[in-house]
């Protein structure tokens, strides 16, 4: 090849040689054309010899090699500056364009329009930045006006929705960085200005709620032909929304109001623009000027609310507002639908001045006006978590009733109590005005209970309430609670308080309606510390003591889903009886099994404690059984337990292994279910109801096709029946969660289809039951070769059980009928199906209809002589229309029944 090249080289001036060496060279570059690997075509470039041939003049003129159309491709790979474009244009002509798609939406998140110019053809309008159209991604950014040009030039359509049905004017019209430059621009674009989203707003209520709108493009949007008095879901129109809008001008409500805008127009629930303006932080002048426009100042909300109760509930209003809205006469004692006036609204803002409130009570506001919950002003200031002591005092300087009691007998002290954000200064302050501390709720309460139930609540208030002499040990009236009870229950209480308590006196001994001491209740608080626990035990409460059901704290430790294993260790080193049982004969272990959160290492400190594994409850049921129930249960404790000595085929009173109440679980999981198997759990076993564990199975709401084949596989007997003479089938017939495949699969094995209960139902009458049942399941049993037309000892087919269905679907219906079933089958008591329908008080008018149109003796009469007008009649949710099309269909209307002597009308009145 070097040789071939030198001697190029030499005769470089004659352009006509056409030797075989030059030919030679011609057949080597085209083998290199055709080359797929780009790193030899790489090396062959960094070739110096092949730089020559590059280079040779005589070559690039010799007209045959131009003619070449492989030396061409050479020429075009030389020209071509990117071989890696190449490469990608030839073989990745898919990965090119997802990653221009990705290319895009990066230019579109840097805002840089200068590259993004550089592609020539932008994607299909489906692309989409987080299921959003790009120029909504575009529009709510800081942009330029050339971008979105751009963008619409490519064949971005403006007017593609978002999933709430919003177009790209309405996004630009709710954009901060708001323009008419870009505005006018989408406009010019042909896109509907009257789009209307999901909620029904138009770009105008955009455009009034955003917090740039100018005055122009106000202006722009209305002289473009937008409707102005148009109306959201909730009625609202664009002064609704302009007067939400905190940063929104006088002059654009005027602009609004000038062209004939329904000011007094009301929401959904009655709120004109004015109470949405008296809600936010609107201007004086705007408000002003809406009541000078004729806005209706004593309009009332659903909820009886005027403007001045909305004034009076917005955090930041200003008291020229409330003084303005009452010199014009505003009903001040207006009150809502509970009740409540201005007063007792302001009292519950967070941020309300006491010059606002000073300004209510001197306009004659009625200080001592109750809501409907009895409730005072000072109740409401009381229970206000900022309110400031110098309300409070005002409030009650003014002549409020300080011993008025709330409709639950409760004081203000006790509202104050349940306040978490309460100061002392306040409760010192309602005390020393001689209000009664041991006043008590109709729940016979007092504000120590309430204080011992506030989770946020000081000791230094605890200790002030007890000082002042609060009966400490008063109980409730229902529990028999005393303040401790309610401490040890709060699951934020401190150990200062509890300590606090028991030193001032309290009897930590004293027991609920139910026996249940305050240890009782310390053990099943989830938030409980072993330092509250151990500070009861060592202040001496009885350890052993048992609520009326027999249990002891341990079992309520146990319980509680929560509870630490050092909690259990110290009950237990502290001379706990383990082994104490509940009057249906649980252990804590029992307990602890059916805990959804219980830890194995709580399991094994009781079982090393020496407690009973094989202990059973009243109803023979071992902690296996228990475990086995439990919906969260880890294959690691039953493993334990088992391995600790459990007699694995101890069965229930019912007769049930733990198998069975495995296979019953929800949750249950196929490893548990093959570990108990393996361990030589008796399979076959029956329950004193005759059910195998596979009825079990059927009747799981979530069981999982992957049991029910493991279950079958290991040789159950699949036509075993009940004392029902139920099958598997239907059991999982009746399942309202069964699957197709499952009915499937037990088909498939050999199940006896037609096998029937002692009452004759097949398994498609316990299917047409089913409230759930699948259309799918229906269709596939008829398939199989079930007997539609068999009828139970009650004469009843398929057809009258799916018409007693509450839920049943039309679609059933006709698939039954189109199969071929006896329409005017009869019941024992001559009922045919659409006796039955008619009987049913959640039965469709589709559904009576079809019956009839498919040829049901309309004028069928039952046993008692009663048609299905008459059944209709008596049904108190049947529709109108039903009985409206019994009657024009032809139904007898004066038959009568055999012993009422009545007919349909008599029974309709």
């Amino acid at each position: 090849m070097n040789k071939d090249n030198k001697d190029n080289k030499d005769n470089k001036d004659n352009k006509d040689n056409k030797d075989n060496k030059d030919i030679q060279d011609i057949k080597d570059i085209q083998d290199i054309q055709d080359n797929k690997n780009i790193q030899d075509i790489q090396d062959i470039q960094d070739n110096k010899d092949i730089q020559d041939i590059q280079d040779n003049q005589d070559i690039q003129d010799n007209k045959d090699i131009q003619d070449n159309k492989d030396i061409q491709d050479i020429q075009d790979i030389q020209d071509n500056k990117d071989i890696q474009d190449i490469q990608d244009n030839k073989d990745n002509k898919d990965i090119k364009d997802n990653n221009k798609k990705k290319t895009i939406l990066e230019l579109i998140e840097e805002n840089n329009f200068q590259k993004l110019k550089e592609f020539s053809l932008i994607p299909e309008n489906e692309l989409k930045k987080d299921g959003k159209p790009i120029l909504h991604f575009v529009l709510e950014k800081p942009t330029s006006k050339e971008m979105i040009e751009f963008l619409i030039l490519k064949g971005v359509d403006p007017n593609l929705t978002d999933k709430n049905g919003r177009n790209s004017l309405h996004i630009a019209c709710q954009s901060e960085n708001i323009s008419i430059e870009i505005i006018e621009l989408l406009t010019s674009s042909g896109i509907d200005i009257n789009s209307k989203t999901n909620e029904n707003q138009t770009v105008l209520h955009y455009a009034c709620q955003s917090e740039n709108i100018s005055i122009e493009i106000i202006k722009y949007l209305i002289s473009s032909g937008i409707d102005i008095n148009s109306k959201t879901n909730e009625n609202q129109t664009v002064l609704h929304y302009a007067c939400e809008n905190e940063n929104i001008s006088l002059e654009i409500i005027k602009y609004l109001i000038s062209l004939g805008i329904d000011i007094n127009s009301k929401t959904n629930q009655n709120e004109t623009a004015l109470h949405f303006a008296c809600l936010n932080n609107i201007s004086i002048e705007i408000i002003k000027y809406l009541i000078s426009s004729g806005i209706d100042i004593n309009s009332k909300t659903d909820n009886n609310e005027t403007v001045l109760h909305f004034a009076c509930k917005n955090s930041n209003i200003s008291i020229e507002i409330i003084k303005y809205l009452i010199s014009l006469g505003i009903d001040i004692n207006s009150k809502t639908k509970y009740n409540e006036t201005a007063l007792h609204i302001a009292c519950k803002n967070a941020n309300i001045s006491l010059e606002i409130i000073k300004y209510l009570i001197s306009s004659g506001i009625d200080i001592n006006s109750k809501t409907k919950y009895n409730e005072t002003a000072l109740h409401i200031a009381c229970l206000n978590p900022n309110i400031s002591i110098e309300i409070i005092k005002y409030l009650i300087s003014s002549g409020i009733d300080i011993n008025s009691k709330a409709k639950l007998n409760e004081t203000v002290l006790h509202y104050a109590c349940k306040n978490e954000n309460i100061s002392l200064e306040i409760i010192k302050y309602l005390i020393s005005l001689g209000i009664d501390i041991n006043s008590k709720s109709k729940l016979n309460e007092t504000a120590l209970h309430y204080a011992c139930k506030n989770e946020n609540i000081s000791i230094e208030i605890i200790k002030y309430l007890i000082s002042k002499g609060i009966n400490i040990n008063s109980k409730t009236r229902f529990f028999n609670q005393t303040a401790l009870h309610i401490a040890c229950k709060n699951e934020n209480i401190s150990i200062e308080i509890i300590k606090y308590l028991i030193s001032s006196g309290i009897d930590i001994n004293s027991k609920t309606d139910n026996n249940e001491t305050v240890l009782h209740y310390a053990c099943e608080n989830p938030n409980i510390s072993l330092e509250i626990i151990k500070y009861l035990i060592s202040s001496g409460i009885d350890i052993n003591s048992k609520t009326n059901e027999n249990a002891t704290v341990l079992h309520y430790a146990c319980k509680n889903q929560n509870i630490s294993i050092e909690i259990i260790e110290y009950l237990i080193s502290s001379g706990i009886n383990i082994n104490s049982k509940t009057n249906n004969n649980e252990t804590i272990l029992h307990y602890a099994c059916k805990n959804e959160n219980i830890s194995l290492e709580i399991i094994k400190y009781l079982i090393s404690s020496g407690i009973d594994i094989n202990s059973k409850t009243n109803e023979n049921a071992t902690v296996l059984h228990y475990a086995c129930k439990n919906q969260n249960i880890s294959i690691e404790i039953i493993e334990y337990l088992i391995s600790s000595g459990i007699d694995i085929n101890s069965k229930t009173r019912y007769n049930e292994t733990a198998l069975h109440i495995a296979c019953k679980n929800a949750n249950i999981s196929i490893e548990i279910i093959k570990y108990l198997i393996s361990l030589g759990i008796d399979i076959n076993s029956k329950t004193n109801n005759n059910e195998t564990i596979l009825h079990y199975a059927c009747k799981n709401p979530n069981i999982s096709l992957e049991i029910i084949k493991y279950l079958i596989s290991l040789g159950i007997d699949i036509n075993s029946k009940t004392n029902q003479n139920e099958t598997a089938l239907h059991i999982a017939c009746k399942n309202p969660n069964i699957s197709l495949e499952i009915i499937e699969y037990l088909i498939s094995k050999g199940i006896d289809i037609n096998s029937k209960t002692n009452e004759n139902q097949t398994a498609l009458h316990y299917a047409c039951k089913n409230e759930n049942i699948s259309l799918e399941i229906i269709k596939y049993l008829i398939s199989s070769g079930i007997d539609i037309n068999s009828k139970t000892n009650e004469n009843a087919t398929v057809l009258h059980y799916a018409c007693e269905n509450p839920n049943i679907s039309l679609e059933i219906i006709k698939y039954l009928i189109s199969s071929g079933i006896d329409i005017n089958s009869k019941t024992n008591n001559n009922e045919a199906a659409l006796h039955i329908a008619c009987l049913n008080p959640n039965i469709s008018f589709e559904i009576i209809k079809y019956l009839i149109s498919s040829g049901i003796d309309i004028n069928s009469k039952t046993k008692y002589n009663a048609t299905a007008l008459h059944i209709a009649c008596e049904n108190p949710n049947i529709s109108l229309e039903i009985i409206k099309y019994l009657i024009s269909s032809g139904i007898d209307i004066n038959s009568k029944t055999k012993y009422k002597n009545s007919n349909s009308f008599t029974l309709c009145l």
